[in-house]
């Protein structure tokens, strides 16, 4: 099972990384005020140079990126390191990755979306539960900070060894897929929603399943097949973070990790809320349809999760154990489990 990092205290020192898009050089008025509401929430920030560099297709060269990184999980003024946003040139840097060390130092690392393809590896090859959750541009740049679920969801996941307690991942009252451009429409919170998808059971199991978390972005997971870095332990809950794809792409990148294995390797699927939903050409639109068609019978199947790219999100412990409920005529349940319930 996966080691949790030590717990973000108060006062934390995060070290911003960022080894995907470029979007802090890009947007500087959002990264400046997503730093500012990180510092706001008391944690002490360092940004590293990859948040000022905008070079080819990413940031910094790969094996640049991956330095950095040990750097900064090597300095005693780090207590973890959190991504500045997404993108898509991050699985470059997992071949340049030190396991061991990022095993050794035990720091929390934070992201999402491109960032999967790093979390499921820090998972299975260091063996040290990291943190879907939320970045630096895209949910603590938020005009007006981040919303008030995310970041009482980001503290109450990352401190769960200390607590010692259970944590029901629970919907938020409020939601928004809204998209504004960053430093052109942002200047306001996204318009908060009621209506839309809500937690829900798309296949019940009488028991209830049990295992480490593994997942995040389908889109990433699509891009890891193939490759040495689509690794998922034997019975892991399986988390899928949908976003702005047609029913028909969806059940391509399914159909993808069902031939791949991945639900074979699973005790229970739980997928995100479909952020900017849309129809097929043919005009088909059920989603919760393609999930059952495709994924195999024998997999509890929860979805309507906040998890990525619509606000607010819960932050999930990859690696983490957690207990999936989906009983029949109820809504179901994902309920984390701190270190010491194992």
């Amino acid at each position: 099972m996966a080691k949790w990092p030590s717990p973000l205290e108060p006062g934390a020192r995060l070290s911003v990384w960022a080894p995907s898009s470029p979007a802090p050089h890009a947007f500087p008025r959002r990264f400046a005020r997503g730093v500012q509401a990180l510092r706001e929430d008391g944690f002490t920030v360092r940004t590293l140079p990859s948040c000022a560099a905008a070079e080819g297709v990413s940031t910094l060269a790969p094996a640049e990126l991956a330095a950095e990184l040990h750097r900064e999980l090597r300095n005693p003024e780090c207590d973890a390191v959190i991504a500045a946003v997404g993108g898509w040139t991050l699985i470059g840097v997992l071949p340049h990755l030190d396991w061991d060390l990022i095993a050794e130092a035990a720091k929390p690392l934070i992201g999402y979306s491109d960032i999967t393809a790093l979390l499921n590896a820090v998972a299975c090859r260091s063996g040290l539960v990291s943190f879907h959750g939320p970045m630096v541009v895209s949910e603590w740049g938020e005009a007006g900070g981040p919303w008030g679920y995310t970041r009482d969801q980001f503290r109450t996941v990352t401190n769960l060894p200390a607590s010692g307690k259970e944590h029901l991942v629970a919907a938020p009252a409020e939601w928004s897929d809204e998209l504004l451009w960053w430093d052109k429409e942002d200047s306001r919170r996204r318009a908060p929603r009621t209506d839309g998808e809500r937690i829900r059971v798309l296949r019940p199991f009488d028991a209830p399943a049990e295992g480490p978390l593994w997942g995040g972005n389908l889109t990433v997971l699509s891009l890891l097949a193939g490759t040495a870095y689509l690794e998922q332990p034997e019975g892991s809950l399986v988390f899928l973070e949908v976003e702005a794809v047609a029913p028909d792409e969806l059940a391509a990148r399914l159909w993808q990790l069902r031939m791949a294995g991945v639900f074979d390797r699973a005790a229970g699927l739980v997928v995100s809320r479909i952020g900017r939903p849309r129809a097929c050409l043919s005009g088909f639109a059920d989603y919760d349809e393609v999930i059952r068609s495709i994924v195999p019978d024998h997999l509890p199947v929860a979805a309507g999760y906040d998890l990525g790219h619509s606000e607010p999100m819960a932050t999930l412990p990859v690696g983490g154990q957690a207990r999936l409920e989906c009983a029949d005529g109820a809504e179901p349940r994902l309920v984390l489990l701190p270190p010491a319930t194992r």
